[in-house]
């Protein structure tokens, strides 16, 4: 605007000098071209201005939850190298989803079956049916891609539910995998996940087992990336109200299960889902690790997780049922974000979880804040740096 009334005054002294008798034409001729000039360029600086205003504008994209069109639980995403890969229970196969923005990955990103029910997994067992909370991690000891899920075997029988390991055939996550085994084979177990702790170079893992104390997560290291140890210890069970609801507050729905490992500022976190999952009650607890060091004596002791109290995720804003969730880093590494699924209404159930996403906060102890699930009409920007 200070650009524009310059030109305006100068315009004006213009038309003022013309007016004058006697003035030389010489000099009238000059004042005129400069200020005619003079007003070219300032326009030219205003038409830059908004162009760079509105080049500006069109980086900041927006969106809004859920950022699937189907119902597609436990969602799991992770950012590499220029790319948002993400997986989510699909029940007959195993997808990988990939796309540069996230807010598309699981409506228009490039997307590949790696393992489906009816697959040979090995001594004349095929893969069964409930391929569930499949999740992908990248360990350095090996520089291979790994993709853990749960499901049944040769059918659908829930007593065969067992956990999976898939294996990269390179150092592309997007590549060819090949099928490893059962990480635990004798025993009916769920929502596997993995940590491999860089000061100690052990690979831990974190699971659902099933016990007279309800659903439990236990906590194991692990000799090969797809078989758990024999040294096996539960880190919590359900044993506040907000982790046993079922389908309303007064039905015994004993959930703790879908870990998943948080790290951040030197400190180690174990964020778990609470109460049924087909329920509006669904959220999500955590655990701290206050250990002296990561070695196997000190990370498998029970008492070195504490546990809090009261939930750090739970239904808000018209946004039920959250829970089973993972985190991801936005592309120029400054964010860190959620992922989780989600209901639109109380008694949606397990065919009404879509997935969501949204921005966190990180407490001074590295700890995830995550506030409330923000609702489903909030225009949200886009992770920093896509």
């Amino acid at each position: 605007m200070k650009n524009i009334s310059f030109a305006i005054s100068v315009l004006l002294t213009l038309c003022f000098v013309c007016s004058c008798a006697g003035a030389p034409a010489a000099t009238e001729t000059e004042t005129a071209q400069e200020t005619t000039e003079a007003v070219t360029e300032t326009e030219t600086e205003i038409q830059t201005e908004t162009e760079a205003v509105t080049e500006e504008v069109k980086k900041v994209r927006t969106f809004k939850n859920p950022i699937s069109t189907k119902s597609m639980p436990d969602p799991f995403i992770t950012y590499y190298d220029g790319y948002y890969y993400g997986l989510a229970t699909e029940v007959p196969n195993v997808t990988l989803y990939r796309n540069k923005t996230v807010e598309d990955l699981f409506k228009k990103g490039e997307h590949k079956n790696v393992i489906s029910t009816g697959a040979s997994i090995g001594g004349n067992k095929k893969l069964g049916w409930n391929e569930w909370a499949p999740e992908l991690h990248y360990l350095p000891t090996t520089g291979r891609w790994y993709i853990y899920f749960c499901a049944c075997t040769d059918g659908f029988d829930f007593g065969t539910m067992r956990m999976h390991c898939l294996e990269s055939e390179g150092s592309d996550p997007f590549g060819e995998y090949t099928y490893k085994g059962m990480t635990i084979s004798n025993k009916i177990c769920i929502d596997q996940t993995v940590y491999y702790d860089e000061e100690s170079g052990e690979l831990y893992t974190a699971y659902c087992d099933f016990t007279e104390l309800g659903q439990v997560i236990m906590l194991a290291d692990m000799t090969k990336p797809w078989k758990v140890g024999n040294r096996r210890v539960m880190v919590t069970h359900p044993e506040y109200s907000w982790e046993k609801r079922g389908t309303d507050a007064s039905n015994d729905g004993r959930v703790n299960e879908g870990p998943i490992f948080f790290k951040r500022n030197g400190n180690i976190y174990l964020i778990y889902s609470a109460s049924g999952c087909w329920s509006q009650y669904y959220a999500l607890g955590m655990l701290k690790y206050v250990g002296e060091d990561t070695s196997r004596e000190n990370f498998l002791n029970p008492d070195n997780w504490i546990k809090s109290e009261k939930p750090i995720f739970e239904k808000a804003n018209e946004v039920y049922g959250v829970g089973h969730c993972s985190f991801f880093t936005s592309p120029d590494g400054t964010e860190t974000w959620i992922a989780y699924h989600g209901m639109a209404t109380r008694n949606a159930g397990v065919e009404g979880r879509y997935a969501y996403i949204q921005k966190i906060g990180i407490a001074e102890d590295g700890a995830p804040v995550l506030g409330q699930p923000l609702p489903r009409n909030t225009k949200i920007n886009v992770p920093s740096g896509e």
